[in-house]
């Protein structure tokens, strides 16, 4: 099977002018896709604003478990006064294709405080950098992040993501 995630500028109402994750799956070779879907569980509670989900990468493990990393900004407050960002990894293990696959349930926050985006490097916008990336270890994925921390605008970081058969 071949997998796409993708960010969706407004997926689903159009009326809503955020960025999503959404997810398609070919199971012949990229000759048709199953319609997108969104897969990123940023709460539909939080402000507008604070929706946007971003940078998504997707992986699919050795058992066949499909996993999407991304980030976005539902821990954000305005009492911190940053755009309080978060890391976060979202895993299907059958039914990908169905938004019934993705719940938050199988959602893990990799991220261990919000991060404030605006002190990333701005490269045209703010950047997380080149060296970010998602990856497998047998049923493990490994997402490797940016989230900005004193005195160092863009740390590296690393994290073990364990979803089981």
């Amino acid at each position: 099977a071949r997998f796409s995630a993708m960010a969706a500028g407004g997926f689903g109402d159009p009326t809503q002018l955020i960025d999503e994750v959404a997810f398609a799956m070919s199971t012949d070779g990229g000759l048709t896709w199953s319609a997108p879907i969104k897969v990123n569980q940023t709460p539909a509670t939080e402000p507008l604003g604070d929706r946007q989900a971003f940078i998504p990468m997707v992986r699919v493990n050795e058992d066949g478990v499909v996993a999407v990393s991304y980030y976005d900004f539902r821990n954000n407050t305005d009492a911190d006064d940053i755009a309080g960002t978060d890391q976060f990894v979202v895993h299907c293990h059958a039914n990908c294709a169905s938004p019934g696959g993705w719940t938050q349930a199988n959602e893990v926050r990799v991220s261990t405080d919000p991060f404030d985006l605006r002190a990333l490097p701005n490269a045209g916008g703010y950047f997380p950098g080149d060296y970010v990336g998602f990856g497998t270890d047998g049923e493990d994925f490994l997402p490797f992040f940016t989230q900005s921390a004193p005195p160092d605008p863009a740390n590296e970081y690393f994290s073990r993501v364990s979803v089981g058969p």
